[in-house]
């Protein structure tokens, strides 16, 4: 994912796409650096949140890519 800034909504998969194998990550969100989310997740969290979410170091993410 690098820090580049994605679309929340860009698939993991599409992103770790280069890796030669299998990818797992374990994320603490402390940046806009986010993907693999669906549009309502996203959604909710900003109706929930604002954006705070993404920076605040309060949500995580498990993503896998076989």
């Amino acid at each position: 994912m690098g820090d580049r800034y994605w679309p929340p909504t860009t698939p993991f998969a599409e992103v770790t796409a280069y890796f030669p194998g299998p990818v797992a990550a374990l994320r603490t969100l402390k940046s806009d650096v986010i993907t693999g989310l669906t549009a309502q997740t996203e959604a909710a969290l900003d109706a929930a949140e604002g954006r705070r979410w993404r920076t605040g170091g309060t949500h995580a993410l498990i993503q896998v890519r076989t």
